[in-house]
């Protein structure tokens, strides 16, 4: 017996070593019947919440969008005339003149970290490069970067690190696949000159297509992140697909797949799962995260997706004077997207200085609030057979028309975890009763039916009635929280998902 238990035990001992000696040797291709492979880590589907942030020179004139880059070197643009007006002529100051004085002198990792981790997100992607062409790292494959001018730090890498000392999966947010077609040049502008080419890019008239030269550099960019880094994600903004879209040339689309084989691949050597996020199509679902940009979907998806969002009504970036939207539409907005099986990122702005606005530090700490009680209701959960029911209605400032979507009083939003169910409420109703149709006698949680129903950070009992209608469950005396009440409901024996 000893010897046969001491057999089976050094068989699968060397079946480990073997699988993961396989794991590890894996080379991924960069094509669809490769990359599907690969699947989506378990961190990242249990995970639900990120941030990430928009943060470069264009932070220093705080005007309007981080599109400040591309809107002052537009002829009769307003930006353009604005940036003339306050800062000078494009011939005598332009973007790059705006590093020097990108100074974040201030800049403290180690409190981004904090912040992030109180909030609640379980990952965060550092500024990275913007479609201005600024590099917030040591990069040698552009010359324009943090670590040689401006703030004279490795401000991407400094991030990663103060993550990680925290626990957080740590990666990087990249803009730079619009770059190429970004910058309008003209004779009178400082981006005339070759001698600029490592920030505005070569010289091109407005409508010129793309080069095959265009997307390798790309492409060298990426991978230098990848290498430098080993980033738990990376955020892909839309902009690549642009080459496609408006040239038909496939350049960016096929270095595209080339970075992702490479780090699927380069994740097997490191022995962690990665995540990369594309948006506009840029890759099937399957093949990688697709990200939406400031929306949801309007049903449960099988393949991981995402959305992300800001918290300041003007801008990704810091931009002066701009309002805040209220902490509670992106709570109802993170109980929305994880019941139909999507994660959400949110991004912050931060000043020239280094320092994050007060306005969404506190939003951030209030989510992160809300997520100590309800987190077991989001955290590590999976969507239901439906995802909800009610309406919505539209919130916005007065005399202004931007809008966000607001949960209504008769909105109920599901997770499930195991064999236990969550139902998300967003009003506390003055009778201290609701209803929720989306389980009744007719379409049970289980074929035993309902055990105990309660209130997750309550501790007082919940009195619920099941019937043809639906199940009607009481409210407890006191609120546990401010935004969003997640009733969790225990079935007898297995919850139904069909």
């Amino acid at each position: 017996m000893k010897s046969w238990s001491f057999a089976l035990v050094s068989s699968l001992a060397l079946w480990s070593v073997c699988r993961a000696t396989a794991a590890a040797a894996e080379t991924f291709q960069p094509v669809r019947e490769s990359l599907v492979r690969y699947g989506v880590p378990a961190w990242y589907q249990d995970a639900k919440f990120g941030v990430y942030m928009h943060w470069a020179p264009f932070s220093v004139p705080a005007y309007k969008t981080e599109w400040y880059p591309r809107w002052m070197y537009v002829p009769e643009h307003p930006i353009q005339r604005y940036h003339i007006k306050t800062w000078g002529s494009l011939d005598k100051f332009g973007y790059k003149d705006f590093i020097p004085l990108f100074r974040a002198e201030k800049f403290d990792p180690d409190a981004f970290a904090r912040l992030i981790k109180e909030s609640g997100a379980r990952y965060m992607a550092a500024a990275g490069v913007h479609h201005d062409g600024f590099a917030m790292w040591d990069s040698k494959a552009i010359p324009y970067n943090a670590k040689a001018m401006g703030p004279r730090r490795d401000v991407t890498g400094e991030l990663i690190a103060a993550a990680r000392r925290l626990g957080l999966k740590a990666g990087v947010a990249t803009h730079y696949g619009r770059h190429w077609r970004y910058y309008t040049f003209r004779p009178e502008y400082d981006n005339w000159n070759p001698k600029y080419e490592g920030l505005y890019g070569r010289r091109r008239g407005d409508n010129d297509p793309p080069r095959p030269e265009d997307a390798a550099h790309w492409k060298a960019v990426l991978l230098e992140l990848i290498d430098n880094y080993q980033p738990d994600y990376i955020y892909v903004d839309g902009g690549v697909t642009d080459a496609l879209r408006m040239y038909k040339v496939p350049y960016f689309r096929d270095a595209m797949y080339q970075v992702v084989a490479y780090y699927y691949t380069q994740s097997r050597a490191w022995g962690k799962g990665v995540v990369i996020t594309h948006k506009r199509g840029a890759m099937r679902p399957d093949e990688a995260v697709e990200d939406f940009e400031r929306r949801g979907l309007n049903e449960i998806r099988a393949d991981k997706w995402q959305t992300d969002d800001k918290f300041s009504l003007d801008g990704w970036c810091y931009v002066k004077d701009t309002r805040f939207w209220p902490t509670r539409l992106f709570v109802q907005a993170l109980t929305d997207v994880v019941s139909k099986n999507g994660n959400l990122l949110l991004s912050i702005g931060p000043k020239p200085d280094g320092t994050i606005r007060e306005e969404e530090a506190r939003a951030l700490r209030q989510i992160g609030a809300w997520l100590r009680v309800n987190g077991e209701a989001i955290y590590g959960t999976r969507p239901w057979r439906v995802y909800g029911e009610g309406g919505r209605t539209r919130f916005h400032f007065p005399g202004d028309r931007r809008t966000k979507w607001e949960m209504g009083p008769d909105a109920v939003r599901f997770t499930r975890k195991g064999d236990t169910l969550y139902a998300f409420v967003f009003h506390w109703p003055k009778s201290g009763r609701f209803l929720i149709r989306s389980i009744s006698s007719a379409r049970p949680i289980s074929r035993s039916g309902i055990a105990r129903v309660s209130m997750v950070g309550s501790e007082e009992p919940i009195r619920w009635k099941l019937s043809e209608r639906g199940l009607e469950v009481s409210f407890p005396s006191r609120k546990p929280c401010d935004y969003a009440f997640a009733f969790r409901i225990e079935p007898k024996g297995k919850l139904l998902t069909e």
